[in-house]
């Protein structure tokens, strides 16, 4: 507990924290002294080290007991493998960035600073328990994310789209902090553990439309985030404006991160209203199953809509935006279901959706590099040139559409499973269809890949090899093979939720 630790005690607990904010610190100094403009790699390279730094303090903590720091900052194992998902695709995002030839040199300064200022409001989103620093830490992450947006002034589709980005999200924001306030005022305390026994008290009174409207306000936040329906209408737009590295870090980390902070405000909040299983002692309320029955239908109709809307794309990022939306449904599926079976299955494929998404951006990354197009037709023919990227972008699209032998064919599996105990078959089966739906677009970059002939090619004259890209997908294509052994993910995924369910 925070008042059984020392001040020194506690700061040794958010040594990362501290790291990672003398590391922005550090690489915005830099860049006002001029190192950014003129020596932008090496600020990257200052970035990466603090990222480095950070990773291994939270490695190191991995094994500490669970605490809340200064009354506000929980440790736990949830909070720390996912500040390692965040730092790790920060890490990776920047590595994509230094590898896009078709990027202007200017703001690189400015966009190492503002990726690792997004990670550190990723770090207190999903490592509190205290809806004041969750509301800035999601700010933080949110704010950051806008001004990525439109790091190129002149650029129009990215001016385009970081305004876009801004209307959606200050909206939304609105939405979840009167929500919070709501939720506040109902139950006298800020502290998710502490508000559980005054919604159940005020559900069993009869009250549950009090209960249920900041909870819908609250889930317009998350649902902007997670670009869930109907709130992903910013998504596909922002995707394509912005370049292919900051698109990649808004469909990974900062999906990521929303994911494991619903599940830690569901998991703790609600805890009283859950669906632990047949052998809990909790009685299942009109609201839970109301609940669970919204939660249901929000991952439907975003599934749905997500595989449906990438049938006709011709621009991969778009593509790629519309399918982030189909499998943020795939992982509301698992919180649906309102139980820790569900819970632990949608946080497992949160692992398995970094790897492939941060893969299939990266591919896009490669390509765009040799052809300069972010279309489908400027993959045609490129498969035989460039066995090694080709090869890690099929490995990546069975394992989006949920194919044997992939992570992603056991991540769908977990959470199929899941919902079909959870009494959600038809949501089971649901996804199984999208799953096949999704085989359509996907192979259609794979089609262009091998199946056009190499006459259709279209490669830049004097195209730059980036081996170092190359080599990032062939890991990840790699990461998705070996989780085929699937219970490393599904353990660690355990742990977290055992941690925020009986704390």
């Amino acid at each position: 507990m925070a008042d059984a630790l020392s001040y020194l005690d506690a700061l040794k607990y958010i040594l990362p924290e501290v790291a990672l904010t003398i590391g922005l610190c550090a690489v915005l100094i830099w860049d006002l002294l001029g190192g950014g403009a003129d020596r932008p790699r090496e600020g990257a390279w200052l970035s990466l080290g603090f990222l480095g730094l950070t990773c291994l303090l939270l490695i190191q903590r991995l094994g500490w007991q669970e605490a809340t720091v200064f009354g506000m900052v929980r440790v736990d194992p949830l909070a720390t493998v996912f500040k390692l998902f965040i730092a790790t695709a920060v890490g990776l995002v920047i590595a994509f960035d230094l590898a896009d030839r078709r990027q202007p040199a200017e703001g690189k300064g400015e966009t190492w600073f503002l990726l690792l200022t997004a990670a550190l409001g990723g770090f207190f989103l999903v490592g509190t328990g205290n809806l004041i620093l969750l509301y800035l830490g999601l700010e933080t992450l949110g704010l950051s994310s806008y001004a990525l947006a439109g790091i190129h002034k002149r650029d129009r589709a990215g001016a385009e789209a970081s305004l876009k980005y801004v209307v959606y999200g200050a909206l939304a924001s609105g939405v979840l902090l009167f929500g919070a306030s709501l939720l506040y005022g109902m139950s006298g305390t800020l502290e998710m553990r502490e508000m559980a026994r005054f919604l159940v008290f005020a559900v069993d009174e009869g009250r549950s439309a009090q209960v249920l409207l900041p909870t819908l306000l609250i889930l317009v936040g998350f649902g902007f985030k997670l670009s869930l329906f109907p709130f992903q209408w910013w998504a596909p737009d922002v995707y394509q404006g912005v370049s292919t590295p900051i698109a990649a870090f808004l469909a990974v980390a900062s999906k990521g991160a929303a994911l494991a902070a619903l599940v830690r405000l569901i998991a703790v909040a609600y805890s009283g209203l859950l669906r632990l299983g047949p052998d809990t002692f909790l009685p299942e309320t009109d609201f839970t199953r109301g609940f669970v029955l919204l939660l249901a239908l929000m991952s439907a109709a975003t599934m749905l809509f997500g595989n449906l809307a990438a049938l006709r794309q011709e621009n991969l990022k778009r593509l790629l935006a519309y399918s982030s939306i189909g499998h943020a449904g795939y992982m509301l599926m698992g919180v649906a279901v309102l139980g820790e079976a569900g819970f632990r299955a949608a946080l497992a494929y949160s692992f398995v959706y970094y790897l492939m998404t941060l893969g299939a951006f990266g591919m896009v990354l490669y390509f765009a590099n040799q052809s300069g197009s972010e279309d489908i037709r400027g993959l045609h023919g490129m498969g035989p040139r460039h066995p090694l990227a080709a090869t890690a972008t099929i490995v990546f699209l069975a394992s989006l559409t949920g194919l044997p032998p992939t992570a992603g064919f056991f991540g769908k599996w977990y959470l199929m499973v899941a919902a079909w105990e959870g009494g959600l078959p038809w949501l089971a089966l649901l996804t199984a269809l999208m799953s096949v739906v999704s085989l359509f677009y996907y192979f259609r970059i794979a089609r262009a890949l091998f199946l056009r002939p190499e006459e259709e090619a279209t490669p830049l004259p004097d195209a730059p090899r980036t081996p170092v890209l190359g080599g990032i997908l062939a890991v990840l294509a790699a990461g998705t093979l070996v989780f085929l052994w699937f219970e490393p993910l599904l353990a660690a995924a355990s742990v977290g939720v055992e941690a925020v369910l009986h704390w």
